[in-house]
């Protein structure tokens, strides 16, 4: 790794700034645990990048992640938290993360051998897995070992080696969450991913394509079909991208789906049988509407945003770079009712090419429901996106 700068960065590692704000205003004491957010962060840090957790568990062992230090604070501002990392029930390393007064950037460094504190870290987190062994095996859920600060001469775990590696793992919000904001130190991540890069994380998500595949089978039944994405919920031991899928309106005899969006949802993926049109209903682009309003309301990055649609003539997301939700406005029942007539008026003939069914679209999303800023990505049976233009041809994204 290539030795980290702290920067100033723009957005807030959105963990730390959900927890902080929910911790202002409760007293209950799991709100209060910055082993929360910080383990949410590693968790985020290791979806963007796997290999970096294969990396450091080969060299230094497991991650336990409801074990941890109680939080500490350093000069500046700063904070720090630490976890066990273990072979064989035997506690080899420990990690420090430190997140700066900002919480705008966060680091994650193994205390090495010549740390003045490794060896008691060690130790300290070795005496509770040894009072495991002697027979005190309930599960208790998250463990908070208190680490004696007195007994810390140097408790930030960055050694400040110049000629070191650098940080085990660091960076802002786009690494500890879903690839925004800035991207820290790493080389590999751009700093603002656009449509084409999150569609392709989401691609890679086994979940993900599993979920397309069977709403790729529904398109022949008499009702839709369909799952909520979001981020772990708070609190939880949830990991990664969370799919859930989607239940019917209580007491809707028709079928119709419920796309009740939480504080974490995301996205939203769904199905339109054979009598449907085969692209996006003005429903459709309500909902995306609200996902929008929902993420900036909760620190969720605008550009993570999708709402997608599997058709018997092709599967569909609708994505955004730099809508501003507050232009935007949901539209009511009454008015989602006139827009549907001008919908089906426009895009439900029977014998409309597929093309000129996509330009119809945009179209009228952009005169009708104006959502500036919002981009229309077809995806292939094979997994192959192209943004759909208005004018000219489809953009191919990069693979």
């Amino acid at each position: 790794m290539m030795i980290g700068t702290e920067q100033t960065q723009k957005e807030k590692i959105a963990f730390f700034e959900r927890f902080e704000k929910e911790k202002s205003f409760s007293k209950n004491t799991q709100s209060n645990n910055y082993a929360v957010p910080f383990r949410n962060s590693m968790l985020a840090y290791f979806d963007n990048y796997p290999e970096k957790r294969t990396e450091l568990e080969n060299k230094y062992g497991t991650f336990d992640l409801k074990v941890s230090s109680q939080d500490m604070d350093l000069e500046n501002g700063r904070k720090l938290l630490m976890f066990p990392m273990l072979t064989d029930g035997k506690v080899i390393a420990v990690i420090g993360g430190v997140i700066n007064a900002e919480r705008d950037y966060l680091y994650f460094d193994v205390y090495k051998d010549g740390h003045p504190d490794r060896d008691y870290l060690i130790q300290t987190f070795q005496q509770y897995y040894n009072s495991l062994s002697m027979g005190r095996t309930i599960d208790v859920g998250e463990v908070i070992i208190i680490v004696k600060k007195p007994q810390l001469s140097k408790p930030d775990p960055w050694d400040e080696d110049p000629g070191g590696d650098g940080h085990d793992m660091n960076g802002g919000s786009g690494d500890y969450g879903d690839g925004s904001g800035s991207s820290g130190t790493n080389p590999n991540t751009p700093s603002t991913p656009d449509p084409c890069g999150q569609m392709k994380d989401l691609k890679n998500k086994s979940e993900y394509a599993k979920n397309t595949k069977y709403l790729e089978g529904k398109t022949s039944a008499t009702t839709e079909s369909g799952f909520r994405v979001g981020d772990p919920a708070k609190g939880s031991n949830q990991v990664g991208t969370q799919f859930q899928e989607l239940s019917n309106k209580p007491g809707d005899g028709n079928g119709s789906l419920d796309f009740k969006i939480f504080d974490t949802t995301f996205g939203i993926m769904h199905s339109h049988y054979d009598s449907l049109i085969s692209i996006f209903s003005p429903d459709d682009v309500n909902l995306f509407i609200q996902l929008l309003k929902n993420a900036k309301a909760n620190g969720i990055p605008i550009n993570k945003v999708f709402v997608s649609v599997v058709t018997v003539d092709g599967t569909y997301q609708l994505r955004g770079n730099n809508i501003d939700p507050d232009k935007l406005t949901m539209y009511t029942p009454n008015e989602i009712k006139s827009l549907n007539q001008t919908y089906s008026a426009k895009m439900g003939n029977p014998n409309i090419s597929k093309e000129a069914l996509q330009k119809e679209f945009l179209k009228f999303m952009e005169t009708s429901m104006k959502i500036e800023g919002a981009k229309l990505y077809e995806q292939d049976r094979d997994g192959k996106t192209a943004e759909v233009t208005k004018e000219g041809p489809k953009v191919d994204c990069p693979i």
